[in-house]
Order: C-alpha cells, then sequence, then structure tokens
C-alpha cells in the first residue's frame, strides 16, 4: 500500500523541553472531529487520507512530512532489510553511540517484553512495538520512570483551517536511551520501533560481551496494545514457566538459554555489566537458600525454581560448564524470539 498526494501539511511537534520530533507510535484518544479513511489494497495505487471536521468540512491531505503523520494514520512500516546492508548498519552505528553497558539490561528486558505477548495458538502478540501502549501494566514496571506528553497539530493550506490536536505519550526509561538513535536513522530510512528494539537488545548482548547477534529487519508497528496477561509472572514454578514458554512456541532448553539474560542487570548474578554464564554457575550455588543477608535477594523465584527441575538442571549445568554452548544457544533463541508473531512488509 502506498500513501498518497493531494495538498501539502505542515506538522509541528511540541513538547514541555521545546519543539523537537516525536518519532514514537502513537497512543492517543480519538477525537470526535477527526476521521481518517484508508482506500483498499485493490483501489488506486494510492493511499487516501481524509480528515474531516465538526462542519463537515473535507479535504484530502498530502503526505508531504510523513514521520510527522504518523501518530495520526499509524506507523510507517520499514522496508524490509538483512543483516549487512548498509541500513543495518546504520542502526547498528547510531545505537551504539546511545547504549552503554549500563543501559543495556534495560533495553534488554523492553525486548523481552515486547515479544514475550507471542501466543503461538492464535498467533498474537509478540514483537510488534506494543510495549509502548502497555506501560501501565504491573508486568513493566521499571519500564516507565517519567512520561512526558506532547501534541501534534495538522494545518491544512486551505482559508478555513482544521486543527487537530493530539496527545501522544513518549516512550519513558529504557526507551528512551534509543530516542536519539532513531531520529537519526529515520532521516534517512524510517524503521519500525519493533526493529529499533530487536536490534538494540542484540547490540545490549554484544556490548556486555555477549555474543554478536544479527537480526533481519522489516517488522511492522502495531497501533494498539497486546492481550494483557501473556508474559511469565516472576513467581512460576518451573512446570508453569515450561507450559508459559511452550505456549510461544520455545522448548525447555529455549527458556533455559533465556533465562540467561538474567546475568546482566540488578539480578544479581556475577557483574550487572557481563553477559557471561555466571547466571548458570550461581544457579547450581543455590546462594538463596542462606539464611538473611544479599545472598537471600540473589535472582527471582522463577529463577530459582529453573533448577529444582531436572529437565531444566541438565540445561543449567551444560551451560555452567560451557559459555560458547550457552552463547549459540542464547543467540538462536534470541533470534527466534525477535521473530515471534512478526508482521514483516511485503513492498
Amino acid at each position: 500500500m502506498r500513501l498518497g498526494v493531494s495538498v501539502s501539511v505542515r506538522c509541528s511537534i511540541g513538547t514541555a523541553s521545546g519543539n523537537t520530533q516525536t518519532d514514537y507510535p502513537a497512543k492517543f484518544q480519538r477525537s470526535s472531529f477527526s476521521t481518517a479513511n484508508f482506500l483498499p489494497d485493490n483501489a488506486s495505487s494510492d493511499l487516501a487520507v481524509s480528515i474531516s471536521s465538526s462542519s463537515s468540512r473535507r479535504g484530502l491531505i498530502r503526505i508531504a512530512t510523513l514521520p510527522c503523520l504518523l501518530p495520526l494514520i499509524g506507523c510507517l512500516p520499514a522496508n524490509a532489510m538483512q543483516p549487512g546492508s548498509k541500513e543495518y548498519l546504520l542502526i547498528k552505528e547510531e545505537v551504539r553511540k546511545v547504549l552503554s553497558k549500563g543501559k543495556a539490561a534495560g533495553v534488554l528486558r523492553l525486548v523481552f517484553h515486547d515479544a514475550g505477548t507471542f501466543d503461538i495458538d492464535d498467533s498474537t502478540g509478540g514483537m510488534n512495538g506494543s510495549i509502548v501502549y502497555e506501560l501501565e501494566r504491573p508486568e513493566n514496571a521499571g519500564l516507565k520512570k517519567s512520561v512526558k506528553a506532547c501534541s501534534v497539530s495538522l494545518f491544512s493550506h486551505s482559508p478555513s483551517t482544521t486543527s487537530i490536536s493530539i496527545t501522544i505519550w513518549r516512550i519513558p526509561h529504557d526507551s528512551e536511551v534509543l530516542q536519539k538513535a532513531k531520529t537519526q536513522i529515520d532521516a534517512i530510512q524510517p524503521v519500525s520501533w519493533a526493529d529499533m528494539i530487536a536490534v538494540a537488545g542484540a547490540e545490549a548482548v554484544e556490548v556486555c560481551g555477549g555474543p554478536p547477534i544479527q537480526v533481519s529487519l522489516g517488522r511492522l508497528d502495531t497501533l494498539v496494545p497486546d492481550p494483557e496477561g501473556r508474559l511469565p509472572e516472576e513467581s512460576l514454578n518451573a512446570s508453569g514457566l515450561k507450559k508459559c514458554f511452550q505456549s510461544k512456541g520455545f522448548s525447555t532448553q529455549e527458556l533455559v538459554a533465556l533465562s540467561g539474560a538474567h546475568t546482566i542487570g540488578s539480578k544479581g548474578f556475577g557483574s550487572p555489566i557481563s553477559f557471561d554464564n555466571s547466571y548458570y554457575k550461581v544457579l547450581l550455588e543455590k546462594p538463596w537458600t542462606s539464611s538473611g543477608g544479599m545472598p537471600s535477594m540473589i535472582g527471582l523465584p522463577s529463577d530459582h525454581a529453573l533448577v529444582e527441575d531436572d529437565e531444566c538442571l541438565r540445561w543449567i549445568k551444560k551451560y555452567a560448564d560451557s559459555e560458547n554452548l550457552f552463547f549459540e544457544d542464547f543467540k538462536n533463541a534470541y533470534v527466534k524470539l525477535v521473530n515471534s508473531g512478526v508482521r514483516r512488509n511485503s513492498l
């Protein structure tokens, strides 16, 4: 589907700190006086978008400044790009400019919470940028430290100007580290937030000493939140974890491999900024069984549960013995994770 052309549109975005461009998918309440009408794919070669006012004025608007209109009409699909392409390398380069070891764990968590909503039975959820609409959910606590609102105004060039004001929520905290990079990339090649987060998570692993991971691009962003209650709860036992991951198409081995992401961050497994196999070595030591003190606070109940399950324990021992095996299996499971439920651009 291509975007059509008619009359020019000026677009400005204001924030509390001044006029800056906001590239996040919109979260807004539909106005009672504005509608967006789309032609079907089998209509003319262009997509027409019409904005109608309360006085029934209609007019076609030109998508002259498309990035500014994304919050109103949807997210621009990223052109399909493969690892090694100049566009892919550009994304990696810009992400590395804003990503530090201290921010890596938070960025990697964004990947798991975006892709982790996938359900294999109905093929809903998955890596689609829906995390931007789900920040109020309890399971996403910590992903939102501060939220600032900004507004978008569209102005036609007709004498009777129709102004539309929409509130857009910026992606806070961990996603904010990617804002600067995405702005630079979009100026050259528009990229979806699903792609941005998928690549950033891979870079977060590598910047902390983990394996290089390449992911293909072309994911489409959604405009609605995914169903609730799909992320694995921290209190699940091993049986519950395996059932949850199975519903997403992952084996027990992949569950254990992906759990190794907890090796970085504040969970207490080794260095918080070193991606290695310390997670599995610490699991075998079971420091949380100590009475009181910091050791008892290491890991989540779901982490502790893995080592009590024979099937999981077999893989924990393998990864504790071989960091190379862990790296290889994590890399493969990560690629599968960020491809879960993906709708790709067919252009």
